[in-house]
């Protein structure tokens, strides 16, 4: 069959998603050649010289079950894309110009991306791309028991290059394995992949057999661990409760950041992506835990600032935490930074009579989340930080919602010769940019060392008044003006 070249007119929802490529100094698996080429595939608005698949897949909407090895060693005897050895024929593809062979992936069908990601000649921008959303079109239980599936065609093949293949698709499964979350590890996957470590061993492959295992079982400690081990937060009772002026604004700031810190390190990029498509607060634990942990910091910092008697004092607090946020955001820690900016900046807050000095020294930090041009400002900013650095979340996860209402699972029908099943992996592209981003920011930690007196006065941020009552105290100092009937 002849592949044909098609335009594709559609108008994705826009992202600045080409922000997310900043400062590759930060490390992460985008580099050289590969940042060029992830750059030219984010440009999602011209879509044209693509080449149309010349084989297609009926029908992906079967579930496999779980795998019973008698069955899985008899080979099906009809094309199976996943006993395939080069899977281009099943794939959409976009040349870079007209005189290019098509070479850049826009798409296909989902066990077409799975094997296109064990090609031992094909792109580690790609294979990376597809290991940080796989999420999006297949669960972890789904692709574990594909892959173990391919591996146990692939090694039974005399062929050099099937066996090379089932050596990458062995190393595709260790990642998958590697990169589980903890609400990932339920019964059936850990039965699954256990059950494949025993037939490894039974077939003598050893190494394969302790690798895949150990990984497994760290994953599993890991899981654990973090359901633990909150020990950052603790601090020792005492008698005396500190009090914000006690401590210089850079040591409130590092103990915020230290904070901060292990609370980011925590979330995976799988959170984000499943947030942004379910907000599933079960399936995102850590990423539950980092935002609330925000709201907490502003509201403590509201409460702080509300409650004190005088208006003298109230400016004493509000400038204290303008110092603060300089501080954080030197450190380039624009989680709390922005939150302790979110409260001074708050409805409650902002009404009351500030002097002139207050109000200029909160100016300059207002710019910073000018909402015009996407958030370039702060956008700017970020990009200009130097690691260690902690992002704002919030507006992360704008970006993926974005991306992903804006942007369709599948390519339109209409376009494909009227298959619905082709993914569309622009889109998956896109959500890579804005998630490896968060991990090359994971890669840099802070040396910072708990100190108990500061944390004792946070508090866990735990005390603070509610919004209703951060306004009734706010009327309180300045009353309404009324008006008259």
């Amino acid at each position: 069959m002849t592949r044909v070249l098609h335009t594709l007119s559609s108008q994705p929802y826009e992202v600045p998603v080409e922000w997310y490529l900043f400062n590759i100094d930060y490390g992460g698996v985008l580099v050289g050649q590969e940042f060029t080429n992830l750059s030219r595939l984010l440009q999602n608005g011209d879509l044209d010289r693509v080449l149309l698949p010349s084989k297609f897949v009926d029908d992906e909407c079967e579930q496999q079950k779980s795998i019973t090895y008698p069955k899985l060693l008899a080979i099906t005897s009809g094309a199976d894309v996943l006993e395939a050895l080069d899977v281009t024929e099943w794939l959409v593809l976009r040349a870079k110009d007209e005189q290019s062979k098509p070479t850049e992936l826009r798409g296909g069908p989902r066990d077409a991306l799975i094997v296109y990601a064990t090609q031992p000649a094909g792109s580690l921008l790609y294979q990376e791309a597809f290991l940080t959303t796989y999420r999006t079109f297949v669960t972890s239980q789904e692709l574990i028991q594909k892959l173990i599936k391919r591996y146990h065609y692939t090694n039974q093949a005399t062929n050099s290059a099937l066996l090379k293949s089932a050596r990458q698709t062995f190393s595709v499964l260790v990642r998958v394995v590697d990169e589980l979350c903890a609400v990932e590890l339920n019964r059936l996957l850990i039965e699954t992949v256990t059950s494949f470590v025993y037939k490894l061993i039974l077939n003598g492959e050893y190494i394969f057999a302790r690798i895949l295992r150990k990984r497994l079982m760290d994953r599993i400690e890991h899981k654990s661990g973090f359901k633990a081990n909150a020990s950052f937060f603790e601090y020792s009772p005492s008698s005396k409760t500190p009090s914000l002026f006690d401590f210089s604004s850079t040591a409130v700031a590092r103990q915020m950041t230290f904070l901060d810190s292990e609370l980011f390190q925590r979330i995976e990029p799988a959170e984000m992506l499943w947030w942004s498509k379910e907000q599933d607060e079960k399936k995102s634990p850590n990423l539950i835990a980092f935002t609330e942990h925000f709201n907490n910091v502003s509201y403590w910092v509201r409460s702080l600032v509300i409650l004190q008697g005088t208006q003298k004092e109230r400016e004493k607090y509000f400038l204290k935490f303008v110092k603060v946020m300089k501080n954080l955001r030197k450190m380039g820690n624009f989680n709390s930074y922005l939150a302790i900016l979110s409260a001074l900046d708050s409805g409650p807050i902002r009404r009351l009579d500030w002097s002139k000095t207050v109000q200029e020294h909160l100016r300059e930090h207002i710019s910073v989340m000018d909402s015009s041009h996407s958030f370039k400002n702060y956008r700017t900013l970020l990009a200009e930080t130097k690691p260690p650095c902690l992002p704002y979340i919030g507006l992360v996860l704008q970006d993926l919602t974005f991306v992903h209402v804006g942007n369709t699972d599948c390519l339109p029908k209409s376009l494909c010769q009227n298959r619905s099943n082709l993914l569309n992996f622009g889109k998956r592209w896109q959500q890579f940019a804005i998630l490896d981003s968060i991990r090359r920011f994971k890669i840099w930690t802070y040396s910072l060392q708990k100190d108990e007196k500061i944390l004792r006065l946070f508090g866990k941020f735990k005390e603070f008044l509610s919004e209703d009552d951060i306004w009734e105290r706010s009327e309180t100092i300045k009353p309404r003006m009324r008006k008259n009937k």
